[in-house]
């Protein structure tokens, strides 16, 4: 499957905030996770990283 996990990422740690993530879209200073089960998060967030591979997608908040 092609779902990934989402982190925000704090100082050194990561926070896991999406389990099974199949969209990804920024809304001005935000973030919208969709899961495969249709559970939606909004983070004042902008990503860092998508890395398809390995299944993990990387947010920073946003100050």
């Amino acid at each position: 499957m092609c779902e990934s996990h989402a982190f925000l990422v704090q100082g050194e740690g990561q926070e896991l905030v999406l389990e099974d993530v199949v969209k990804v879209s920024e809304e001005g200073d935000r973030v919208r996770l969709v899961s495969i089960i249709g559970e939606e998060r909004v983070l004042q967030a902008e990503v860092s990283v998508i890395d398809l591979l390995n299944h993990r997608i990387l947010l920073s908040p946003r100050t």
